[in-house]
């Protein structure tokens, strides 16, 4: 989320018919007509270098304390001793970050999470201060960016922050009008990063596109490992370990589309690995856009594990019914009532579920293809879901398409099966 004080420049009073239906009278909502840059430099960076100071190498002895360094250049740490508690912070494009295997360590405990670590003071002792190893500008769409071998932890906030705002570039009710999407940041490389005893992991924004995320490792995050923005396509997410993550799924892919989840490894993430949803609009007032346009359809998840994850593997459409109250969701005008999520054309193959507890596998929403996986569930573990959620027999019209066949199941208790269209088969 922005910060607030950035937010509070920009509240305007909007009537219910400029919040596009979304609010009550004399709410205050941010304009998204309104430009805002990002004061990140200015609100957490206190001593600031630039990437061209390193002209061979940043050694861990080179700063003292928490620094932010402006990546005007392509950086490299000296070796894999390397340890240092810098920000990079990155405002331009065609620059990369190579950590050599190092550390970026502020030595902000958040949770005890991951691996051992040697005790260290904190480099910044104000917590509003505290700042992601990783900075992306939000004021401005970055491209061809690579950031490999570094070791991320102890940041006392996110791992690596890629939000995108859109501030300007829409009408003031934060929808987006044209029917050209707008563009994120793009044509981003994150390979063979290890994230740890952070807050978030990753925080990848809206309209992110053709982001390669492969050999990531999150472990111990307090929140979300990694949260995946609306409007984001044509992702990449393979060969990654997801583990030990604690509040929420492990996953978010909150209406993106058009990607790929392959041969990555989820286990014992206690509130579940994978979430497929299209958020309804929470933030609405908040941040730019407001709506979510896309839902997250398209997508390939094939090969993946998905070892003892509490509450859920993966879902599919996992706010389906979901019950908001007034002023809360946009996409229901701000009207109580029950949210219809969407996640469609989605195949899930050749994935492997081990679960005892919870529910291994839930798909809310067709056409869909779920074949060809295997399911182990032992104990109190139920092998699969297939409903309509919280929105009830009525609504089995959603369901339509979606083919579940040819999966594999050994199961002690028998699955959840509710509300199929009339003749639909699920085995």
């Amino acid at each position: 989320m922005p910060d607030s004080s950035l937010a509070s420049r920009n509240l305007v009073l909007l009537s219910i018919v400029a919040a596009a239906g979304c609010a009550t009278a004399n709410e205050e909502f941010l304009d998204c007509s309104i430009a805002t840059p990002d004061r990140f430099l200015e609100h957490r960076c206190s001593t600031v270098h630039r990437a061209s100071e390193f002209t061979d190498c940043l050694g861990g002895d080179d700063i003292q304390g928490h620094a932010c360094v402006l990546m005007d250049a392509d950086l490299n740490f000296c070796d894999a001793e390397t340890s240092t508690a810098i920000t990079a912070v990155f405002d331009r494009n065609d620059v990369a970050l190579n950590c050599a295997g190092g550390y970026i360590d502020h030595g902000v405990d958040t949770n005890g999470g991951g691996r051992s670590a040697p005790q260290a003071e904190p480099a910044i002792d104000n917590p509003a201060r505290y700042a992601p190893a990783i900075w992306f500008l939000h004021d401005r769409s970055l491209s061809n960016i690579s950031i490999e071998n570094c070791s991320i932890r102890r940041t006392g906030e996110r791992g690596i922050g890629m939000f995108r705002y859109f501030n300007g570039q829409l009408g003031p009710d934060g929808l987006t009008h044209s029917a050209e999407e707008p563009l994120g940041h793009h044509d981003v490389l994150l390979r063979n990063l290890y994230v740890e005893n952070v807050k978030t992991g990753l925080y990848l924004g809206n309209f992110s596109r053709n982001i390669v995320m492969d050999n990531l490792v999150f472990d111990g995050t307090d929140r979300i490992a990694v949260y995946i923005e609306a409007g984001s396509r044509e992702l990449t997410l393979k060969n990654s370990v997801f583990t030990n993550n604690h509040t929420r799924e492990a996953l978010a892919f909150d209406s993106a589309y058009n990607s790929v989840i392959e041969n990555n490894l989820f286990i014992d993430n206690r509130e579940g690995a994978v979430n497929l949803y299209q958020n309804c609009g929470e933030l609405k007032g908040q941040v730019c856009p407001i709506v979510r346009d896309t839902p997250p359809s398209g997508n390939r998840i094939t090969g993946n594990r998905f070892i003892d994850n509490g509450i859920t593997g993966l879902q599919l459409a996992s706010r389906q019914g979901r019950l908001h109250g007034t002023d809360w969701c946009a996409t229901l005008d701000g009207e109580a009532g029950r949210f219809t999520d969407t996640s469609e054309n989605n195949v899930v193959t050749n994935n492997t579920f081990v679960c005892d507890e919870g529910t291994a596998l839930v798909v809310m929403d067709g056409p869909n293809e779920v074949s060809d996986n295997t399911i182990t569930a032992r104990n109190r573990c139920v092998p699969f879901e297939v409903s309509t959620g919280g929105l009830g027999r009525e609504a089995a019209h959603i369901l339509n398409g979606l083919h579940f066949r040819g999966n594999t199941v050994e199961t002690v208790r028998p699955p959840r099966i509710r509300n199929l269209p009339e003749g639909m088969l699920v085995d």
